[in-house]
């Protein structure tokens, strides 16, 4: 009885010095912001948009969504709600735009949140509002009327160039 408690004793010691190693080798291996951005990755996934980070906390309203999508380009309201601090939630789409190339243009907050980012082609507004249950965001991209050209330079539509010819 004593010999079999001293060897289940050592498997428990060698097992636990073993996850310990283990432990450290992992910790040792990655630099504290590629483990902050795995993380964050890992609790976010791009859903309707490609390069717009959604929090796994929301869940899509597809009842107040639509997506309207060509070989060119999608562009679209998709409604989310979810438990989650609006505060927090304002600073991940802040943080996590900007690392999808997204330029934060303006924003505004209090009761509600709105941010504005864009690209050269594509605009993309944050739409936040805590409400007492649940939290909603509104994610809306469309593309540039101007295509993003230049400012100052006149814009033309499509329309107006076929009527010229």
């Amino acid at each position: 009885m004593h010999r079999t408690f001293l060897v289940i004793l050592a498997m428990v010691s060698l097992l636990t010095l073993c996850s310990c190693e283990s432990a450290l080798q992992q910790r040792g291996s990655t630099s504290p912001e590629q483990t902050r951005t795995s993380a964050a990755k890992a609790m976010s996934s791009y859903q309707e948009f490609d390069d717009v980070l959604i929090p796994n906390d929301l869940k899509l309203d597809q009842k107040n969504s639509f997506v309207f999508e060509t070989p060119n380009f999608k562009t679209g309201i998709v409604t989310y709600k979810g438990s989650v601090d609006a505060v927090d939630l304002a600073n991940f789409f802040e943080r996590n735009l900007t690392k999808d190339n997204w330029r934060l243009r303006s924003k505004m907050k209090y009761s509600r949140t709105i941010m504005v980012f864009e690209k050269p082609d594509r605009d993309c507004i944050i739409n936040i509002l805590d409400g007492t249950f649940d939290t909603v965001v509104e994610v809306m991209v469309a593309p540039r009327q101007d295509g993003g050209d230049v400012p100052g330079r006149p814009i033309s539509s499509p329309l107006e160039e076929n009527l010229a010819q």
